[in-house]
């Protein structure tokens, strides 16, 4: 092989080489681009898909059922029917939430609910078969009488679909009235058919 020829080969195989070199060079250039690119996107790294991943919503925290260990009066009622009066509550919305637990002591179903809805038809054809709509909470001091708060469509704030109470059972109501006065501590509740009771109030 004369010294020409084997110039002309060390070029081509130094060309060969310096295109391969190249061609790795840009080949990594282009990976670390969209590396880059996929990274900023939130893509390419389990640091990015953690960031950008999106949360899950909260749980909404279910509201606190009210506590029937503690009673703070009884109304009896008719035919082995009472309510146990678990609290009365003055809320900074300016109402007064009565909550308790109706029982039926006897072995016989109770249909006498209409009377504690009251006279007013309204209520009678809005609380979907008995309410507690017939309440009313005596202010002695004051001399005043408040009456169920109603909704927009007339129907009493109180436990709606009350159109028996089944034997030997418990349900819970509840009641929603205007508040008296701050200077009012004690007011008595009314219900048709039931004793009355007196209630201290209590702020939320």
């Amino acid at each position: 092989m004369s010294m020409w020829q084997i110039t002309r080969a060390r070029r081509m195989v130094a060309a060969a080489s310096l295109a391969a070199a190249l061609a790795l060079t840009l080949s990594s250039c282009g990976e670390d681009g969209n590396r880059s690119a996929n990274t900023a996107a939130g893509q390419g790294t389990e640091g990015g898909k953690g960031e950008d991943r999106a949360k899950e919503p909260e749980q909404a925290e279910q509201p606190e059922q009210p506590d029937d260990s503690r009673v703070i009066a009884t109304l009896k009622g008719a035919d082995g029917i009472s309510l146990d009066v678990t609290s009365a509550t003055r809320d900074s919305g300016g109402f007064v939430t009565v909550n308790g637990v109706i029982k039926n002591s006897s072995d016989s179903e109770y249909f006498g609910t209409d009377f504690w809805t009251g006279p007013e038809l309204a209520l009678q054809k809005g609380a979907g078969g008995g309410s507690l709509g017939g309440a009313s909470l005596i202010d002695k001091a004051e001399k005043k009488r408040y009456y169920t708060l109603r909704d927009t469509e007339d129907r009493p704030l109180t436990t709606l679909g009350l159109s028996s109470i089944k034997p030997r059972s418990e349900n819970r109501v509840f009641m929603q009235f205007p508040a008296p006065p701050k200077s009012t501590t004690e007011v008595d509740l009314q219900i048709p058919t039931f004793q009355s009771a007196s209630l201290a109030l209590t702020d939320a």
